[in-house]
């Protein structure tokens, strides 16, 4: 059987670190990304993948890395859209650089990517996304919440469930949101209830669902959660 391939995003540490790792531990051929090149390459080759910089913010940056896999012949079968960036600005005060830089990393480079990658996943009749979003996102459980964080997670789920609409229903390419829960990362503190380890478990599921899977879903743990 061909080795499947996986890109993550946001990779050098935290959630998309972790997510590389165990799919390279499940045999999976892994393209680990990061803005800083040293950092990408440092956490590759501790987890065992291959690397890419790349900022999901520049577009720019988006298309080099989409040329650069399609003349080395990569057929991608998994996307993570990992990479994000939290500020809690209530939208009425984030100034337009900060909102600008929150919606393109966390909204606008996940759909550029997914606009690249999903005709090719859908040609070769296979493709797992997965979209980390947040709770904070939710609209069923009291959100958005977290002020402009919450807003672009908000607009991500939205994404997930229109592009997935899009796909034929008999093609194996399943898109799913997944909240991870808040876990000790960077960017949720050491006061967060939930361990690495426990916010990635979803995250693998969804990017493991076997044929027949949910697609255009919102979950954590691998349970249905409330848009």
């Amino acid at each position: 059987m061909t080795r499947r391939s996986a890109l993550v995003t946001g990779g050098t540490r935290g959630l998309g670190r972790r997510t590389a790792l165990r799919l390279v531990k499940l045999g999976y051929d892994v393209i680990l990304t990061g803005r800083s090149s040293d950092e990408a390459a440092g956490a590759a080759e501790d987890v065992g993948a291959s690397y890419r910089r790349l900022d999901v913010a520049d577009p720019a940056d988006i298309e080099r890395t989409v040329r650069a896999l399609e003349a080395e012949g990569v057929g991608l079968d998994v996307l993570v859209n990992n990479a994000a960036v939290m500020a809690e600005d209530p939208p009425l005060e984030i100034d337009e650089l900060a909102f600008g830089t929150q919606m393109a990393t966390n909204v606008y480079g996940p759909w550029l990517l997914m606009r690249a990658f999903v005709p090719w996943m859908i040609d070769r009749g296979y493709g797992r996304v997965v979209n980390v979003s947040s709770e904070c996102g939710s609209f069923g459980a009291g959100g958005p919440t977290e002020g402009s964080y919450g807003v672009s997670k908000a607009a991500l789920n939205a994404l997930t469930v229109t592009v997935a609409a899009q796909i034929p229903a008999d093609v194996d390419v399943l898109i799913n949101s997944v909240d991870p829960g808040w876990v000790r990362t960077d960017m949720g503190g050491p006061e967060a209830p939930r361990s690495i380890d426990e916010g990635v478990e979803g995250i693998v599921w969804a990017a493991t669902l076997p044929t027949g899977g949910p697609r255009g879903g919102f979950f954590r743990d691998g349970n249905r959660f409330p848009w």
